[in-house]
């Protein structure tokens, strides 16, 4: 069942230390993709020193979609196939996201932003498809080069899928904590530039917390571009 554990393509749970983020004497982003001010996050996440930025998420019926925004392009680009159940938009400090399942199919389809150039001035800059099955997700779909920051530095987005108890799934960038909740029963697609690019790969290091900020797991993640 979508939402279980993360699967072992997924994840390797680590323990003991405490997660603190890179070093970094960049200042710590207070703004949002979108240019919107990063919300206020109300609890303490536990066992967390860096400094903590929540992302936005918003979710949407599928009819609800305005024919401008990122979601009418990711649905756009699915080829037609219609969204089964909640379209969930988030935005972040470099990149911004939607999920959702197919209608057609048993899989999660998404696309990724950013602020970068793209092909052929393209609204979105990558997409991926996921297939799932009884246990859950079986890859994360790291989409990796297509997406930079306006700087050109290269992105890379991932699904996490995080255990049912979690509210919020952290992310280590550098110098601080990019925060995601949960939403509509739905993997978390993040976003890393902790990434190699000549390899194919990102690595992503992370915790997960419940509704009150007190700890579930930490987890690595070792994701590389499905051949």
């Amino acid at each position: 069942m979508l939402g279980r554990l993360v699967t072992r393509v997924l994840a390797l749970v680590v323990g003991a230390m405490l997660m603190t983020g890179c070093d970094s004497n960049e200042p710590v982003p207070t703004t949002l993709l979108n240019g919107s001010n990063a919300p206020a996050l109300s609890v303490d996440l536990e066992g967390i020193e860096s400094r903590a930025v929540l992302t936005s998420v918003a979710t949407s019926a599928f009819d609800e979609i305005e024919g401008s925004s990122i979601a009418a392009g990711c649905l756009e680009r699915a080829d037609g196939d219609r969204a089964s159940g909640p379209v969930v938009i988030r935005v972040g400090v470099d990149g911004e996201s939607v999920t959702f399942r197919t209608g057609s199919t048993r899989g999660l389809y998404g696309c990724d932003n950013s602020e970068g150039r793209r092909e052929a001035d393209r609204r979105l800059c990558g997409v991926a498809f996921g297939q799932l099955s009884e246990s859950g997700l079986r890859d994360s779909r790291l989409n990796i080069g297509a997406c930079t920051t306006k700087d050109g530095a290269a992105l890379g987005f991932a699904w996490v899928e995080p255990d049912p108890r979690a509210r919020y799934v952290a992310v280590e960038r550098n110098g601080y904590v990019e925060v995601y909740e949960t939403a509509g029963q739905l993997p978390v697609r993040v976003t890393t530039s902790n990434v190699d690019v000549e390899q194919s790969s990102a690595t992503l290091r992370g915790s997960e917390h419940a509704s009150d900020g007190s700890l579930i797991r930490r987890f690595r993640l070792e994701a590389s571009v499905a051949g």
